[in-house]
């Protein structure tokens, strides 16, 4: 009994490294002296006690860096759910980016073909997810203890376009980010 019990613990413990918890999205906080940007759809609260510089990239993926300090800077970009996902709605023949992102974040016993798209996406046992919630607005957190490289992917609905947040954040920045951004 012992045994089975064990390894239903250890079996549940593997199974929850890709489970994200739900939680709701912070509340806008601007202050006065902010400057708001707008960018597509979302509002972005930014003022220099927060960055120290703010740049625009034009192309074919919008883009715009936030600078914070000579130590760390955020890109957020604007861009197609395929690409943003590197093709995974389609292989996973799913509607769009939104149900993509559900089934990425959400399996539990994964299987090979499964564990090689999270390898894909930085997404391995230790790997911190999370979603945040706000009415039809949804964001994918995706953080690895110290890499450059990670994620927030945000999406409006069922809409065809992602935005990506991308840098060397953690998790605590990260609800920093949600509680800057407004949809329009």
């Amino acid at each position: 009994m012992h045994r089975l019990l064990l390894s239903l613990l250890a079996l549940s413990a593997c199974s929850l490294h890709a489970q994200p918890t739900v939680t709701a999205w912070p509340e806008f906080s601007c202050s006065d002296d902010a400057v708001v940007i707008t960018f597509v759809e979302l509002s972005i609260c930014t003022s220099s006690a927060t960055y120290n510089k703010v740049a625009v990239l034009a192309g074919s993926t919008p883009t715009i860096v936030f600078e914070h300090g000579d130590k760390r800077f955020d890109a957020l970009s604007y861009e197609s759910a395929d690409k943003a996902l590197s093709g995974l709605p389609a292989r996973l023949e799913l509607a769009n980016g939104r149900q993509a992102l559900d089934a990425l974040f959400s399996w539990r016993d994964s299987s090979i073909n499964q564990q090689a798209l999270l390898q894909v996406f930085g997404i391995d046992a230790e790997t911190q997810l999370r979603q945040f919630t706000k009415g039809d607005v949804a964001a994918y957190m995706r953080v690895n203890e110290g890499a450059a490289d990670n994620t927030v992917f945000i999406i409006i609905g069922d809409s065809g376009s992602v935005y990506r947040l991308i840098g060397n954040f953690n998790k605590a920045h990260v609800q920093q980010w949600l509680s800057l951004l407004k949809v329009n």
